[in-house]
């Protein structure tokens, strides 16, 4: 394993609230490295079936190596290149139309910031790609960046990356994209920063974290795709079922919210005088009432693990 192999969060609370067992169809919809899925199918014993999708082809290859090293046949486990965008579509190329476990471990993952070609940090100069799939026909960052509006670029900054100071940076890089095309992530870190106002004291962050947070949720689509695979997770759930997802985002958080709350109210019709009754038994119940944060010995011993939040739900009709 590398030495920026992924730390899988929140672990523990992850296998309390999914409860996968031998026998059961578990789908790790964001396998990334591996580090959850590994978790699950060894309390699965090796039985029944683990589905492991991933949009980037790039981490199902570290995840099936992950899974050799731990002497885990690669055929015992259903691989997936593709987007939980399209979770029904994957799951039915496989033969499976519900499953009794689904998690979403959102984000990015460690080893894909360490590789400064895929163009997802700051910190190293790469390319301006920032795409999950290299594979996938869509506008990497740097072309993105190349056509984009500056009223546009300011919604994308404050809505991606809750960043107060999404005007300020959005014209300071467009002017500089005026003056001649920006095309390393150095580059383009440096413009951030430049359009941030100094602040006493220690920053507890890079001034540049959460405008590349939120370019790479532009470039990907990661809240079209993620609204899709919920709905398509929930309602593919078997009674029973259960669903967890892992947020580091507070728009990814505020979807998955809204989602199980959607489905925890299904059937509510709204009578004269403003009145509601059911129609029918709610398809979720919510297992989380709020989400849950990891420990501070996980947040010292995994920094990255600071902004998680955790829901869960379980399918009850």
């Amino acid at each position: 394993m590398s030495p920026a192999a992924h730390v899988p969060v929140m672990p523990g609370e992850v296998l309390y609230f999914l409860r996968p067992e031998p026998r059961q169809t578990v789908v790790d919809a964001t396998v990334g490295s591996g580090g959850h899925a590994l978790l699950l199918y060894e309390a699965m014993r090796g039985q029944g079936t683990l589905v492991a999708l991933d949009r980037d082809p790039e981490m199902i290859e570290v995840a099936k190596r992950r899974f050799r090293e731990k002497g885990v046949p690669e055929r015992s486990v259903r691989w997936i290149v593709g987007s939980f965008g399209d979770l029904t579509e994957h799951l039915a190329g496989v033969g499976i139309r519900t499953c009794d476990g689904i998690l979403f471990d959102l984000g990015l993952n460690s080893e894909q910031l360490a590789d400064p070609t895929r163009g997802f940090s700051f910190n190293v100069e790469g390319p301006l790609d920032a795409r999950f799939s290299r594979e996938e026909l869509i506008p990497t960052l740097a072309e993105r960046l190349a056509r984009i509006r500056v009223e546009e670029l300011e919604r994308v900054l404050r809505e991606g990356g809750d960043e107060r100071w999404a005007r300020r940076i959005a014209r300071a890089i467009v002017r500089r994209r005026d003056r001649r095309p920006i095309e390393a992530t150095t580059e383009l870190a440096g413009v951030i920063r430049s359009a941030v106002p100094p602040i006493k004291g220690w920053r507890r962050i890079d001034a540049a974290t959460r405008s590349f947070q939120a370019l790479r949720i532009l470039v990907n689509a990661e809240m079209d795709h993620l609204a899709r695979g919920l709905e398509q997770a929930i309602t593919g759930l078997a009674l029973g079922g259960r669903i967890v997802v892992l947020s580091f985002h507070s728009g990814e958080d505020r979807l998955a919210k809204e989602a199980f709350r959607r489905h925890q109210r299904r059937g509510e019709k709204q009578e004269a005088g403003g009145e509601r009754r059911a129609e029918e038994q709610p398809m979720l119940e919510i297992l989380t009432r709020k989400p849950l944060r990891p420990s501070e010995e996980e947040c010292e011993q995994n920094p990255r693990s600071r902004s998680a939040r955790l829901r869960a739900a379980m399918r009850i009709a």
